[in-house]
This record gives structure tokens, sequence and C-alpha cells, in this order.
């Protein structure tokens, strides 16, 4: 399964030296116009109207559409339009993809460009027939928006008052806009996901039964939830700027401990305090605290739960005490270290990407440069972009896998078409590099396991094979049937994917599921997406590893839970 647009991206430049001077260099206007749009965070409605208003300027007498695709109601929805009448847009709002749903609705089911010449004649719009007639459309032809996983994410429709067949110039133009298309809905839905987290963490500070205080640098009281208020006897307006230190007391002879927690790297730290009271008391209290880092490791804050343990002498009190201290501490430690990956992964990761889209929009800004160089400048602007959407998706994955968060349907996969679907996805990537994908012979095994996340491992494998293995060389995939037990006394169903590349140095073995380990030998570590890949095969019972391969490369095997042939389709 690969996304309409996708093989735009494995194409050779000269795709691009297709198009016309004056639509190339439209072409760069609205990538960068659109693209900084994103940059700051601008509302997903603005920029998919941009992207209809520069798709009719540069097709003249037509009118655009694009619908978002509601997966779990299986519905379109209005995304943007300009110029069509709103009865229309209602009337389409909401339809169902299928078979006979007009040309955006076929399109969505199918995942496939749709053209209808006259909408007059053509059995598919029977029942838009008369909201078209009304609207004054005559043609209509629909591409789906395809998102990351290939699967349909909207669909982008261009109508016209007269019988209308695309040229193939139009249809190029299409596609790239669909591109850009996916790359404000995916962005806008990953910004939507960072939203409802800090909603999250905002509720987990508030509504948590210990008290909590946000320190600046200063060591000052930044923010206070309502459990600190309870303990210390003070609204949170007004312990806002007080001193740590007049709230809480240090033991003897231990007054260095609140600089210290500025300090703490990515840990924490727990220590008895005293809290003194509003009315001036002196309470016996657990402090727990975790520095905040920036990017550069430099500390920006200090989080603070305080435990109040003055009952902890009734027996009953004490024990419920440590645990709720317990569970504050390991809650504190892996959110600090969920923390720390998520700033390496910005800051690593990220930042070539977003350099190589600034650099080339620059160099196509300030030179004239020829249609073949302008050609790759753009391609090498579409690669980058794509390269940080599947760099934010895996992050937000694997802190969903981390937080036990992931939702799996567990049912019965067929490997072979996993594979095969993996295959079509990694394509394009191994045409660049010259690399031969070749798949074992065909076998009937079958695994319980998400069908989804099966694909989305055996991809991130191809992914490393490919570009970790030989240019101009050869990755094989061999699906094999139960061979050994498994932990749970069942059998074990298995993916290989090798390669004939270098093969991992015996120093990386140890953390070749580490994402970006560097080694003191100057060899970089495998990304994101091997610990990825091993965190959704342990999320689906199943295990990941790897050893050398016979052919001098590489051997990675994914082993899940064997699931019986089942005719019906179902699982055991």
């Amino acid at each position: 399964m690969t996304r309409p647009w996708a093989a735009s991206l494995d194409a050779d430049a000269a795709d691009d030296v297709g198009f016309s001077p004056e639509d190339a260099a439209a072409l760069l206007r609205r990538h960068t116009e659109i693209l900084d749009l994103v940059a700051r965070g601008a509302s997903r409605r603005l920029m998919l109207d941009r992207v209809v208003v520069a798709i009719e300027e540069l097709i003249p007498d037509s009118f655009a559409s694009i619908l978002l695709y509601d997966r779990a109601r299986r519905r379109l929805r209005h995304g943007s339009d300009t110029r069509l009448p709103a009865s229309y847009m209602a009337t389409i709002d909401g339809i169902e993809p299928g078979p006979s749903a007009g040309s955006c609705g076929t399109a969505a089911y199918l995942n496939r460009r749709v053209v209808v010449q006259d909408v007059r004649t053509d059995d598919r719009w029977r029942d838009f027939r008369e909201a078209a007639r009304e609207a004054g459309v005559v043609a209509c032809w629909s591409t789906p928006i395809g998102g990351r996983d290939g699967r349909p994410v909207g669909t982008f429709a261009l109508y016209h008052r007269e019988p209308h067949e695309p040229s193939a110039r139009e249809q190029r133009l299409v596609d790239r806009f669909c591109y850009l298309a996916s790359v404000v809905i995916e962005h806008t839905r990953v910004l939507d996901e960072l939203i409802a987290n800090e909603q999250l963490f905002r509720r987990s500070f508030e509504d948590n039964a210990a008290g909590m205080l946000l320190l600046d640098l200063d060591l000052r009281v930044a923010r206070a939830n309502t459990a600190a208020e309870r303990l210390i006897g003070v609204p949170a307006s007004g312990l806002a700027g007080e001193p740590v230190t007049s709230l809480l007391g240090a033991p003897p002879g231990q007054q260095a401990l609140f600089e210290s927690w500025l300090t703490v790297g990515s840990g924490t730290v727990t220590q008895e305090v005293r809290v003194t009271t509003h009315d001036g008391q002196e309470r016996s209290a657990e402090a727990t605290a975790s520095a905040i880092h920036d990017a550069a490791g430099v500390p920006t804050a200090v989080v603070v739960t305080v435990l109040d343990l003055t009952e902890r002498e009734a027996v009953r009190h004490a024990e419920q005490a440590r645990r709720e201290a317990e569970v504050a501490r390991t809650t504190a430690e892996r959110h600090s270290q969920a923390k720390s990956q998520l700033l390496t992964t910005v800051s690593h990761e990220i930042r070539s990407p977003l350099q190589a889209i600034t650099g080339f929009t620059e160099l196509l800004s300030t030179l004239d440069l020829d249609e073949r160089r302008r050609g790759e400048a753009l391609r090498q602007i579409d690669v980058a972009a794509h390269h940080l959407l599947d760099i934010v998706t895996d992050v937000l994955d694997l802190t969903k896998v981390e937080a036990a968060a992931l939702p799996l349907r567990l049912e019965q996969v067929d490997l072979r078409r996993a594979a095969e679907e993996a295959i079509d996805l990694v394509t394009p990537l191994a045409r660049s590099r010259e690399v031969r994908l070749v798949l074992g012979p065909p076998a009937q095994v079958h695994a319980r396991a998400d069908a989804r996340r099966v694909v989305q491992v055996v991809l991130n494998l191809l992914r490393n094979a490919v570009q970790h293995g030989s240019h101009g060389g050869q990755v094989s995939v061999r699906v094999l049937g139960a061979e050994a037990p498994a932990s749970d006394g069942g059998q074990w169903v298995t993916v290989e994917v090798s390669d004939d590349g270098p093969g991992i140095p015996e120093a990386m073995m140890a953390t070749v599921f580490t994402p970006w380990v560097h080694h003191p030998e100057g060899a970089d570590g495998f990304g994101l997406g091997l610990g990825l890949a091993r965190r959704l095969a342990e999320a689906m019972d199943g295990e990941l590893a790897v050893r050398p391969s016979p052919e001098g490369g590489a051997r990675v095997s994914l082993r899940l839970p064997a699931c019986d042939s089942d005719p019906a389709g179902g699982a055991p």
C-alpha cells in the first residue's frame, strides 16, 4: 500500500522539470508560504484554504475542495473550499466512502484517483446529481490525500462547469498539493495530540493528591497545586514568588539540599524536609525533586512533590505514606526520563531536516537556478518535510508504548501479506540506494498480533537494512512457520530481515536497540526505528533479536505468538 504522492519522492528530479518555469516558480512560492504557516502554527483551515486557492490559480476555470476523513466514524467532513456553494458542501459533508459515493467518496474508498468527466451521466453520482446541477458542477475528479500509513486522511477534488478530463500537468499539480495538504493535516493532528498531552500533564499536576511545587531557577514558587495549598495553608496565589526555603526546611547539616536540586540531572532526589505552615507549625514531609532541562541540558525549572508524613507514626498511615512516596518517585523518574528522551529526539533528529528545508528554500529564493537544480531542491524539501512527520509520529508512538497507552487490536495476521505491504512502502528508499528487495517463497504463516503494528515493525527493519546495508546490495525477507516454543508454551512464527552490508560491530550489539547511541569508534547508532520496533514487538507479546547474517551483514528476527489458520479470518 503506498500513498498517492509517495512515488514523487522516489522519482527522478526530472519529474519537477516537467513543469513550466512559471509552474515551478508558483509551486516553490506556495510550498514556502504553506511550510511557513506550518512553522508558525497557523490554523488547519487557513493552511488548507491557501492550498485550495493555490490550485485554483494554477488550474483556471476550476474550483477545489478538501474533505477530511474521520476514520473513527468513517465519514468525510468539510475541510476547505473557497467558491463552492454552501448548499452543495452541506450535501457532501459527512458522506460515507463507498464504491458509488461520488468522486470523493469513491476515491477515499478505493484509495486512488477517480475521474468523472460528466457527473450528469456517471452512475457514481446518482445520489448527488441534483446537488451538482444546482451548484453548476459538470465534471469532478478527486485524489485521495495519503497519511503516513498509506491510508487516506482526506480527499482533494477539482470541479469544472464543462465536461473535463485532467491533463498530465493538472494531475502532477494536484499530486504536489495533495502532499502539502497531507503535511498540514498530519502536522495539525500531531499538535492536537501534544495539546492533549499538555492538558493531561496539567490535570496530573493540579489533581495530584500530593503537594506539588514548580520552582524557577531562583528556587522560588512559580506554581503550586491544590494539595500544596492545603498542606501549607496558603492559597496558590499567595505562594507564587515565595522562596522554597521559607516553606520547606532542610534537615540539620543539609542546607545545600535545595541548590542540589538544580544539578540532579535526569534522575530524582528524595529527602525528608520540614513544612512550615501558615500558622507557624512544622510538619514532617518527604520532598521528591526533579530538574527540568532544555535541549542543551541546562536546567530551566524544578518540580517538587511534597508528601506529608506527619501521621506516619500510626502504622497504617505510615505504610500508606511510603507507598504513595514510592509511586511519586517512580512517576517522577519515568516522566523525567521520557522528557529527556523527547528533548534528545527533538534536538538531535529534527534539526537536520529543518536545516535542509531552510537551506534549500533560501537557495531557491536567492539564486537563479536552472530547471534541473530547482527540481532537485524541491525534491529535497519534500523529503525533509516527510522525514519530519515520520520522526514526530515515531516519537509519539514510542511514548505511548512506554506509557502502556498504545491501543492494540490483536487478531490473526497474515505475515507474508504484512511483509509485502512493508516492502511496498520502503521501495522508493530502496530504489534511491539501488538496493534489491527479495521476499522468500510463499508461506501460509499467521501470527496473533496487531496487523498495523506488524507492518510498522517490519517497515522499520527494512528501512534500517536499506540505510545501513550496501549501496546497490540486497535485502532479503523470509517468513517462517512455528519453530520454537514461546514463553507461554505455544509456538513462535518469525519474519527475518537480512542485509549484505558491513554488519553491526560487536561493540554496538549491546546498544543496538537504544535510540541515537554514539560510539567512540565514530559509528552512529540506529536512530529511533529499532528501539521503537522492539517495544512494539514486546507490546504484542513478541520479541526482536539481531545477529550476524551469513551474507556478511545483519539479520533481525521478529518473533510473534503463532495463530492457527482460520478460514473465517478470525483469531483463536
